[in-house]
């Protein structure tokens, strides 16, 4: 029998180098921060470095062009195919990056790890591949979802009249388009409206936008303007040869805010065959005939929506100058919940911009008082919607957006037209208001001829002419000639004049 101390003893094996335990949570933590850090400590170092190159590269230049170029950002999260392409390539980023967490503790720790060891490394790599994954799953699929929504808003090949409008080049998409003209509905289809009344369009705006400058002017017509015109030689003119009426005065199935309901029940075969929205190609056609301006897109409003989308936007600030009325019916004498209060620079969240665009009781002008502040709202979310605001709101806002527009402008021009509202941000915004009985109109009998002039007087406005002094008296004696020089003329004489149907209805005027 052998000598008990005579046996061999086990001996521990020597740690390997860069092998432990503790170094292996350790650099995998580290690859948690940055992605492929952690391989830099293993045989893998190569693919670790490539790793992280790749993801450097492209957090500088993702910073740098948010940082210098936010149009560009928002032309790309307006594209559904780069969205896309954008979810595919965030959801295998983020698969890859937890893989390179296990794979950098699996090489890092002990060769014969302990029991307890085991248990704690699969939980901190699970944690810490949990931290990469989830995040990047999610935002896959915001990507996703926005791709989604987007193709869903824009009109795609349905056979719509939008689809192929070649208005410029690649590199200028707006160069064969001095102007674009979209038609803004506000559609009121909701809980208190008869389903055999249908769908009214209260809110019709007219938006005609400098391609070049992003100049905008509004126009807005009565909801209860008759006679809508429409292009000579349709076959919606051909049914309504007078305009949309059926001969009587005063008739509400034949204002304007029926057309969206009316014209495709009474004349189906007045529309063009593949039109995804019937009334809104009846009213692009009527509105454009009648203020002599074709119109390309039009924009429809979910009222409904419109409270989630300026809640998503974080609110917007307008001017208020006389109460509105939040509720209420004039009709039945049921007063207002409560008021908004007059002030300049009034902060609205999506529940009191909803009213401050709706809000009509008690007020002696009625409609166009809610025309003007639905101008004044559009005006708002225009200017204040920046590219900041709009990256910070993203998710919100393309969840929003699903509730409140559809359009027909074609996805393809998705990019272009959010690259132009950045323009129409920083140009100038002025508004046209047809009221009856005011300018020598009448909801009634509309003069369009008339209507038509003042549109081309807001977007051509006339140069002004050049000032001459009267000639002196006879035997007044002449000014005695001076080296010094004149005094600087009190106005531009270069600047364009306003036509005084323009106004800026927006700014704070207390009644």
């Amino acid at each position: 029998m052998l000598d008990p101390d005579l046996e061999p003893r086990r001996v521990a094996p020597a740690s390997e180098p860069g092998r432990s335990f503790a170094a292996s949570l350790g650099w995998a933590t580290a690859g948690t921060v940055l992605p492929g850090l952690g391989l830099t400590r293993t045989r893998f170092k190569k693919v670790g470095l490539a790793f992280l190159g790749i993801f450097l590269v492209l957090a500088i230049a993702g910073v740098a062009v948010t940082l210098t170029s936010p149009a560009a950002v928002l032309a790309a999260a307006a594209s559904p195919a780069v969205l896309t392409l954008g979810a595919l390539a965030l959801a295998i980023f983020g698969v890859l990056w937890a893989t390179s967490i296990a794979a950098t503790h699996l090489a890092l720790r002990p060769r014969e790890p302990r029991g307890w060891q085991r248990a704690v490394g699969g939980l901190a790599v699970a944690v810490l591949s949990a931290v990469v994954l989830l995040p990047s799953i999610v935002g896959a699929r915001t990507l996703y979802d926005t791709s989604t929504m987007l193709t869903g808003i824009f009109g795609e090949a349905a056979g719509g009249p939008s689809e192929g409008d070649d208005f410029g080049t690649a590199g200028d998409p707006w160069a064969n388009k001095p102007r674009l003209n979209v038609l803004i509905l506000g559609g009121d289809s909701g809980q208190n409206r008869a389903d055999a009344v249908g769908a009214r369009t209260d809110t019709v705006i007219l938006a005609s936008i400098d391609t070049r400058s992003g100049d905008t002017v509004l126009f807005s017509l009565p909801r209860q303007t008759q006679r809508i015109p429409f292009p000579q030689g349709s076959p919606l003119a051909k049914r309504w040869p007078n305009g949309f009426t059926n001969g009587m005065q005063n008739d509400a199935e034949y204002f304007l805010n029926a057309i969206y309901h009316n014209v495709p029940v009474q004349s189906p075969e007045a529309i063009p065959a593949g039109v995804e929205d019937p009334g809104a190609y009846a009213l692009k056609e009527g509105v454009g005939a009648a203020l002599g301006l074709p119109v390309d897109y039009y924009a429809m409003i979910n009222m409904d929506g419109f409270i989630e989308f300026i809640n998503a936007l974080g609110g917007i600030t307008v001017n208020i100058n006389a109460p509105v009325p939040v509720g209420g019916k004039t009709t039945g004498n049921v007063p207002p919940d409560r008021w908004l209060p007059p002030g300049p620079d009034q902060r609205l969240n999506g529940m009191d911009a909803l009213w401050f665009a709706r809000g009509r009781y008690g007020s002696a002008s009625g409609d166009y008082d809610r025309m003007a502040r639905q101008r004044c709202v559009v005006q708002a979310v225009v200017k204040q919607a920046n590219p900041t605001t709009v990256l910070a709101n993203y998710e919100a806002l393309s969840k929003a957006g699903r509730n409140i527009v559809a359009t027909d402008a074609p996805t393809s021009k998705a990019p272009a037209l959010l690259a132009l509202s950045l323009r129409v941000k920083d140009g100038t915004m002025t508004s046209v208001s047809f009221e009856n009985d005011k300018d020598g109109f009448s909801t009634v009998k509309p003069d369009w001829d008339a209507a038509r002039a003042r549109v081309l007087a807001a977007i051509n406005p006339p140069a002004p002419e050049p000032q001459t002094s009267a000639p002196a008296p006879e035997g007044t004696p002449a000014a005695p000639a001076t080296d010094a020089p004149s005094a600087p003329p009190t106005a531009d004489p270069n600047a364009p004049a306003t036509p005084a149907s323009v106004v800026d209805e927006c700014a704070y005027n207390p009644q």
